[in-house]
């Protein structure tokens, strides 16, 4: 990303307005789209492997659940076409987690939670759904920009879950798939009058999208008229919700139970943002947060100190 945007610095000085746009263009870009993690990059790759926690273990099955259905649904708006496991753990229950990866990632990544379930017995209260978002695993490749589409295929896993007899919904979103679950809470286009989505679980979220990239472009130098103007072109591709992309703004009105949990130490959505986007949202009882330094970004199950204390944590909200 830094090689583009210092090509992009060059043409914009040799180019002036033509290069100016194609600035704007490229970061716009960058920032919308990524390449697509697809099962057979993440299966092919050893170091990803071990990055996702998957050793021998790349299906739901190999944690114990054995009514595991492989099934296609369909993102809210677009229609676009995705892929999941929805795994009827708990055959008479009407209840599900859907369990939402990142940017970077497919469901290969999050599978590894259904051990947290099976561990503490909530694989017998809830049936889990663990999709992959547009451009992941083996859905469909397409923009995310930023949650704000990955939204839209949250709300179609839950149309999708309906149809098959769940009545309610606890949504587990980490990293972009955090922001992607705030953005579907707040945004008035994705209906949620029945109030199926009983609770949330924000996971090393992204909680400031603006501020975050804002972090990026600071980093590689690019003059502040510049962001702005990116980040407003960015925002008007998503019917100008740019500015609300921030969690102190998405969550002001909800009212369901709220766990946040994030490292001190997370580089990639730094915790700072997320403390400053709770000051705003100070004296909502409903949100709890938890922050402990060390791990790394969506490393704080896998790292043993803390294994203990976030599978405590994460049960004792769920029951």
């Amino acid at each position: 990303m830094k090689k583009k945007l210092l090509i992009a610095a060059l043409v914009l000085g040799g180019l002036g307005y033509l290069g100016y746009s194609y600035v704007i263009k490229t970061i716009v870009g960058l920032t919308k789209d990524f390449e697509p993690y697809t099962f057979e990059r993440v299966l092919e790759d050893s170091v990803m492997n071990a990055r996702y926690g998957l050793i021998d273990q790349d299906d739901p099955s190999d944690y114990g659940y054995d009514a595991v259905e492989e099934v296609a649904f369909y993102s809210s708006l677009d229609n676009l076409e995705l892929s999941g496991w929805y795994v009827n753990s708990a055959s008479s229950s009407k209840q599900t987690v859907i369990i939402v990866h990142g940017r970077t990632s497919n469901r290969l990544k999050t599978m590894k939670y259904l051990e947290l379930f099976k561990e503490t017995g909530l694989d017998t209260v809830f049936n889990f759904f663990i999709p992959d978002m547009r451009n992941s695993g083996k859905s469909t490749p397409a923009s995310t920009y930023m949650g704000y589409k990955f939204a839209e295929d949250i709300h179609g896993a839950v149309s999708y879950l309906k149809a098959k007899g769940q009545e309610e919904f606890v949504i587990y979103g980490f990293s972009m798939g955090a922001l992607a679950t705030s953005t579907l809470l707040h945004r008035d286009d994705l209906p949620k009058s029945d109030n199926s989505i009983i609770k949330v679980i924000l996971e090393s979220p992204l909680s400031d999208a603006k501020g975050n990239i804002k972090i990026s472009a600071d980093e590689m130098g690019l003059p502040n008229f510049i962001f702005e103007n990116a980040y407003a072109a960015f925002s008007e591709e998503m019917n100008n919700y740019g500015e609300q992309m921030a969690m102190g703004i998405q969550l002001k009105n909800v009212d369901i139970p709220i766990l946040i949990i994030q490292s001190n130490d997370d580089a990639k959505t730094p915790a700072a943002l997320t403390k400053k986007q709770l000051k705003q949202l100070a004296g909502k009882s409903n949100i709890q947060s938890w922050f402990m330094d060390g791990p790394e970004h969506v490393r704080i199950y896998t790292t043993e100190e803390f294994k203990g204390e976030y599978t405590r944590r994460v049960e004792e909200f769920l029951r």
